[in-house]
């Protein structure tokens, strides 16, 4: 019986170190350190779990049931408060550092929103040089990467446009692919939670847009 449970044991303890391994690549590898690559796969896992409630064997489902919620219902989640929340125990369990290579804290000023705190791109970081890179092969990372280059931020709302045409060839299997997309929801979330204000804005102006389509409809 001990050989029986020790076997058991042992079989469990490479059980959960299988689960637990880490996605890499050459190219993250390039750019990031170890830590800092573990803290990208905790940003993706999260994503993952609290985001898609899934795993990651059902991504694409879990993705697009998330996708079309978001669009039906105007939030990403049954409580939002209390993602955001999660989202910033997040931030403390990744290294300062991944955080400054991926996003960086900034306030409006002057009109016409002034003093509305966000996170924007991090321009010329790890994660736009990692980006930069992998784009040379992969069209969804060239598309962000140029937005990104353009704006200066994370602007998801462009996603639905671009599934719209390239669903069928998306990979949701590629960690890169699931590492971006993440890092855009991510930031959507933020900037609707971080700032009072900035959220007050917003949903006067959902509130308007639905009016408008409602008044479109008859």
């Amino acid at each position: 019986m001990k050989f029986v449970a020790r076997s058991i044991l042992a079989c469990s303890i490479i059980i959960v170190l299988g689960c637990t391994k880490e996605n890499s690549s050459p190219e993250l590898e390039k750019h990031f350190n170890k830590n800092q690559i573990e803290d990208l796969n905790k940003i993706n896992n999260f994503f993952i779990s609290e985001l898609l409630n899934s795993e990651k064997g059902n991504y694409k489902k879990s993705f697009l049931q998330f996708k079309d919620f978001l669009k039906f219902n105007g939030r990403f989640s049954d409580n939002d408060e209390l993602l955001f929340k999660k989202q910033l125990k997040l931030y403390n369990s990744i290294s300062q550092s991944t955080f400054d290579e991926i996003w960086k804290l900034r306030t409006t000023e002057g009109p016409p929103y002034p003093d509305e705190d966000y996170i924007a791109a991090r321009n010329f970081g790890k994660y736009f040089s990692f980006l930069n890179e992998i784009s040379t092969e992969n069209k969804f990372a060239k598309t962000c990467f140029e937005k990104i280059e353009r704006s200066g931020d994370y602007n998801a709302l462009f996603l639905d446009s671009y599934f719209y045409y390239n669903l069928d060839t998306f990979d949701f299997n590629n960690f890169h692919n699931q590492l971006i997309l993440s890092i855009y929801y991510l930031t959507a979330i933020d900037n609707y939670e971080r700032d009072f204000k900035r959220k007050r804005r917003f949903e006067e102006q959902l509130k308007k847009m639905n009016l408008e389509f409602e008044q479109r409809q008859k």
